[in-house]
């Protein structure tokens, strides 16, 4: 008798993965080990992951899912661009600060190209609520005359630099006044 792959063991794989992933990093983490932290053998982990490029694709586009519903929940169409993109800003960095381990993870595979093509427009999917903040701002004509790819990367790179001051910073007013500090530097550098 075959057995069906059950979701709870799907995600557990993913969390194990996710973990020493962490804490080894990716290319250094076998799948023997993703196994044994699930407390399962290798040949399980297969059943689920055909490939370790698998697991990882899969839980590259897990995070970004998540991470998206969790922004999505907080935008609303009667926002002007700026709350849109303050309810992004102030959402992913919150989104962050609350999966850490996600977050590290995606600066791992961002800046090492770990996931595939395939794997990569399938994720950027998840952001179409930038791609409609962007269309807010443009009908408001409050945007200045930039690539979005431009306004994409100053986003995600200025979360980055918060994020990094976050994770130095203990006192939570500092905390908040980076991420509204860093907004203002971000929306300063993209409204006409």
């Amino acid at each position: 008798m075959v057995r069906k792959p059950s979701p709870e063991k799907r995600v557990q794989f993913q969390d194990a993965a996710l973990r020493l992933f962490v804490a080894h990093g990716v290319q250094q983490t076998s799948t023997a080990a993703i196994a044994a932290e699930a407390g399962t053998a290798a040949g399980t982990l297969f059943l689920y992951f055909p490939t370790k490029q698998d697991l990882i694709n899969q839980l590259t586009l897990k995070i970004g899912r998540e991470q998206s519903e969790y922004v999505n929940s907080l935008l609303q169409p009667s926002q002007s661009a700026r709350e849109s993109f303050l309810a992004i800003w102030s959402g992913s960095l919150q989104w962050f600060q609350d999966n850490r381990d996600a977050y590290k993870l995606f600066q791992q595979v961002r800046t090492t190209n770990l996931v595939d093509e395939e794997t990569v427009r399938e994720s950027e999917t998840y952001l179409a609520y930038f791609f409609e903040a962007i269309q807010k701002g443009i009908a408001e004509g409050c945007l200045k005359k930039v690539p979005l790819e431009l306004i994409g990367e100053m986003l995600y790179h200025g979360i980055v630099a918060v994020m990094d001051l976050i994770d130095r910073q203990s006192d939570h007013a500092r905390q908040e006044e980076y991420i509204q500090s860093g907004f203002a530097i971000f929306w300063d550098g993209i409204k006409k």
